[in-house]
């Protein structure tokens, strides 16, 4: 980065865009564990998410889920995501931590994870630190770290954040935004498909990592 500063648009008007949201329990993978609500996601078993999963329609190469709403192409939403993870054992290079993401319906079981083929912001390894990563791979590659989330990367580590996201398909658009500033960090464009496009939210490497996500409003 040079040393010019670098505006970033404040999102001011999330209240206008709250999205009744909840993970869908039918499409979660038999790996993964939810509250009794569906509004919390772990890659572990633990108090909160006590319920694994077995349903006939679950994924079974994604790890992770969907959103129990699908969008339309008059979509504005907006929710936030309250994370948390341990390291257990120490990361390698491009362990992934969790995503958060937009995809093809049709496409999100084909891969373990959407960057490969849709939206998406990813929590992951980064040689000695843990970062939030923009990716997309559907029209043109885009790959880009945009925030470090912890510096640390080694057994111990514990780190607890929130997300907000924000999908505009009047325009396309797929943002990211850091909660305590109301900036906006990034915006994958060109977010359009033939088939329907889904929320979608992954959970990765129960062996090394214990992951939580919470879908928040406020």
């Amino acid at each position: 980065m040079n040393g010019n500063a670098i505006l970033i648009p404040a999102f001011d008007d999330k209240a206008g865009y709250l999205f009744s949201l909840k993970f869908d329990r039918d499409s979660t993978h038999s790996a993964l564990f939810l509250s009794d609500d569906n509004t919390v996601l772990s890659n572990a078993f633990t108090k909160e998410t006590q319920n694994p999963v077995n349903h006939l329609e679950q994924f079974n190469t994604y790890q992770g889920t969907i959103g129990d709403r699908c969008l339309t192409s008059t979509s504005k939403i907006y929710f936030e995501i309250k994370f948390s993870y341990e390291i257990l054992k120490s990361l390698t290079s491009n362990d992934l931590v969790f995503e958060v993401a937009v995809a093809s319906r049709e496409k999100i079981d084909t891969h373990f994870f959407v960057g490969k083929h849709g939206w998406s912001f990813l929590i992951q390894d980064c040689n000695t630190s843990i970062c939030l990563i923009a990716q997309n791979n559907v029209y043109t590659y885009t790959r880009e770290e945009i925030k470090t989330i912890s510096s640390s990367n080694i057994a111990g580590t514990v780190a607890v954040g929130r997300l907000g996201f924000f999908i505009n398909m009047n325009r396309n658009e797929f943002s990211v935004i850091d909660k305590d500033s109301s900036k906006i960090l990034f915006t994958l464009k060109k977010v359009v498909s033939a088939d329907q496009l889904c929320l979608a939210f992954g959970v990765y490497n129960p062996s090394t990592l214990e992951t939580k996500l919470e879908i928040m409003y406020s």
